[in-house]
C-alpha cells in the first residue's frame, strides 16, 4: 500500500498536534475583536512550548494560518495600516508562518488547506474544500468571523496563485511600495512550495511502496496551483506570462490588483486638527481660533462673521514638477528600464521568477502527464526569455548571477535558447545531452540567425554559461579544437553584426552599448579558455 502524507514522519520535522478546541476558539475571539497581535503572539507561544524534539508541536489551525498570510499583504495591515495592532500584524504573522514551516513542515501544518484559493471553490456553507489527504477534526470549525478571513481574504479575493504572482511582479516594476509587501509574501510562498515538494520527493525515494504511486506528488502545493489554473490550451502560457509579468500594458491588463482599492494611498489629513498656538484669554492670545473669520478694521459690522476662505482652485497644468515626478515614479517604470534589470523589478524579483521556473521544471520532469512534458516546458521558457533585455537575459541564464536554477535546468535552458537564436548554418546532432563535442560542433563557432548585436551578444553569453557548467561538472577540458572553435565564433559574430543596416543616431548610441556587451563577452570567453578552464594536458599529467 502506498504511503499517505500522514503515515510517514520526516526526520527533518517535529511531530504535529492539532490545537485543542478551546484554544482555537480563544484565538478566534482575539482575531474577531481585531486584537491581531495578541492572537498571533498566543499562537507563537503555544507553538514554542514543546522544547524537547520528541515532544509534538501544537500547530495553528489552517484558518489561523490563512488569515496570518493575508495579514502579510492586505492594505489595511500594510500600506494603509493605522493602529498599532494593524502595523504589527504582518511582522508577527511572518514569524508564526516561518516557525510553523520550520518546525513541522508544510505537510503536517496542512498548508494545502490553509493556502487554498477559494475564489471559485467555496462550498455552500462557506467552508473550504479540503484535499482528501488533509481531512481532520477541525473540518467542523466554522470560518473566523472576520472580514479578512472571508470576503477580504487573499485566498478568496485572488482567482488563483498565478494571478497573485503576475500582480506581484507587476508591482515590482510599477508600484514599489506594494512590491515591498508582496515580495515578502512571495518569498515565503516559494520557501513553502520548495519545502513541500522536496519533502514529498524524499518520502517517495525512501519508501519503495510509494515509488509507483505519484499521488503524494500530485497533492503537492505547486501541483495543485498548476491544476487549479485556468484550464485549456492557454493554461501553461498564462503561468509563464505571470512569471514574466513586467508591468507593461498587456501584463497590467491581465494581472490586476488583488484587493479592492489596493493602490489607494492612506489619508494624509485628519478630520480634526490640533490647535498649533497656545490660548490665553487673559493675555489676549486666541491661538488660531480667529484665523478663518478674522474681521478687518474697516469692516462696517465686525460682529458679522465672514464665511471661511476657500482655498483657491488650482488651474490645470500648474502642478509642481516634484508632484508630477513622484506620481510618474510610482506608476511608470524608470526611463532606464531597458538598460538594467529594473525592467523586471531588479534582482530580488528575478530571483523569485527563477525559483518558480525551477519548480515548474521539477514538476514537468516528474509529472508530465498532469502538467506538460519537459521539452514543451523549455520551449515556453525560451519563448519568454528570448526577447528580454541583455541585463535581464544574462541575470537569468548566467550561473554567477542567480543560483536558483539547477545545473541541469540551466544547461537545458541554454541549449533551447541556442537552438532558437543560432544561425541556420549550424549543424544539428542526435546527441540528447550536452557534451564538449556537441558544444564545439554545434554552438561555439557560430553566430546568431540575425545581424542584431543583441542576438549575437546573447549567443556569446549562453556559450559562456555552457563552458562554465560543463567545466564545473568535469565534462570539459581545454583543447586546441576548443580554442579554435571559441576564436572562430568570436570573429564570426563580430563580422555578422557589421553587416547590420545603418540606423539613426539614437539607435546608434544604443548599439554602442550593445557592442560593448558583445566585445566584453568575447573577452570573457577568451579568458575562460586561456586562464580559467582546466586543460587536457593537465589532466594527462
Amino acid at each position: 500500500m502506498a504511503v499517505t502524507d500522514k503515515e510517514v514522519r520526516s526526520p527533518l520535522y517535529r511531530p504535529a498536534r492539532d490545537l485543542p478546541f478551546e484554544l482555537v476558539q480563544h484565538v478566534g475571539i482575539f482575531f474577531e475583536e481585531k486584537l491581531y497581535t495578541q492572537a498571533l503572539n498566543l499562537l507563537l507561544n503555544i507553538t514554542t512550548t514543546a522544547t524537547n524534539p520528541p515532544t509534538p508541536v501544537f500547530v495553528p489551525s489552517p484558518q489561523h494560518l490563512a488569515v496570518a498570510a493575508t495579514f502579510l499583504v492586505h492594505p489595511s495591515t500594510t500600506t494603509r495600516a493605522k493602529t498599532a495592532e494593524e502595523k504589527e500584524a504582518p511582522n508577527a504573522s511572518l514569524r508564526l508562518l516561518r516557525l510553523t514551516n520550520t518546525l513541522v513542515g508544510p505537510i503536517s501544518a496542512k498548508f494545502g488547506t490553509a493556502f487554498s484559493f477559494t475564489h471559485f471553490e467555496t462550498s455552500r456553507h462557506g467552508r473550504r474544500r479540503r484535499p482528501d489527504d488533509e481531512r481532520s477534526p477541525d473540518d467542523d470549525i466554522k470560518p473566523l468571523n472576520l472580514e479578512m478571513a472571508q470576503s477580504a481574504s487573499l485566498w478568496s479575493r485572488a482567482e488563483d496563485f498565478w494571478q497573485v504572482v503576475g500582480w506581484a511582479f507587476n508591482c515590482s516594476v510599477l508600484h514599489r511600495e506594494r512590491w515591498a509587501t508582496w515580495q515578502v509574501w512571495l518569498e515565503y510562498m516559494c520557501e513553502v512550495l520548495e519545502d513541500d515538494w522536496n519533502e514529498r520527493t524524499r518520502r517517495m525515494s525512501e519508501d519503495t511502496s510509494a515509488k509507483s504511486d505519484r499521488q503524494i506528488l500530485t497533492n503537492s502545493l505547486i501541483s495543485r496551483y498548476i491544476g487549479t489554473a485556468s484550464t485549456g490550451y492557454g493554461r501553461n502560457r498564462r503561468i509563464l506570462r505571470a512569471i514574466f509579468a513586467d508591468g507593461g500594458p498587456t501584463a497590467a491588463s491581465e494581472f490586476r490588483e488583488v484587493f479592492h482599492h489596493e493602490l489607494k494611498k492612506p489619508n494624509q489629513h485628519q478630520n480634526t486638527k490640533k490647535r498649533e498656538n497656545n490660548v490665553n484669554i487673559n493675555e489676549d492670545q486666541y491661538g488660531d481660533y480667529l484665523t478663518n473669520d478674522e474681521s478687518s478694521d474697516n469692516d462696517p459690522d465686525p460682529t458679522t462673521k465672514r464665511p471661511p476662505r476657500q482655498p483657491k482652485r488650482p488651474r490645470r497644468g500648474t502642478r509642481s514638477k516634484d508632484a508630477q515626478s513622484n506620481d510618474a515614479a510610482d506608476i511608470h517604470p524608470p526611463t532606464h528600464a531597458c538598460t538594467d534589470v529594473s525592467s523586471h523589478g531588479g534582482f530580488p524579483s528575478l530571483a523569485l521568477r527563477q525559483r518558480l521556473l525551477q519548480l515548474l521544471s521539477a514538476v514537468a520532469e516528474t509529472l508530465p502527464d498532469s502538467f506538460v512534458n519537459l521539452s514543451d516546458l523549455y520551449h515556453l521558457f525560451a519563448e519568454n526569455i528570448r526577447h528580454l533585455s541583455l541585463p535581464v537575459f544574462q541575470a537569468l541564464v548566467a550561473p554567477s548571477a542567480l543560483p536558483y536554477l539547477s545545473s541541469a535546468a540551466r544547461t537545458t535552458l541554454c541549449e533551447f535558447l541556442l537552438f532558437r537564436i543560432r544561425e541556420t548554418a549550424a549543424p544539428d546532432t542526435d546527441e540528447v545531452y550536452l557534451s564538449q563535442t556537441k558544444l564545439e560542433e554545434c554552438f561555439l563557432p557560430y553566430a546568431a540567425s540575425t545581424a542584431s548585436v543583441v542576438d549575437n551578444t546573447k549567443i556569446s553569453i549562453l556559450l559562456e554559461t555552457l563552458l562554465i557548467l560543463l567545466a564545473n561538472n568535469d565534462m570539459l577540458k581545454v583543447t586546441p579544437q576548443l580554442q579554435a572553435a571559441v576564436e572562430e565564433g568570436i570573429h564570426r559574430r563580430a563580422e555578422r553584426v557589421q553587416t547590420e543596416p545603418k540606423k539613426g543616431q539614437s539607435a546608434r548610441r544604443s548599439e554602442d552599448a550593445e557592442w560593448s556587451w558583445l566585445l566584453e563577452s568575447g573577452e570573457r570567453l577568451r579568458f575562460l579558455v586561456d586562464e580559467v578552464l582546466p586543460r587536457a594536458e593537465d589532466s594527462d599529467e
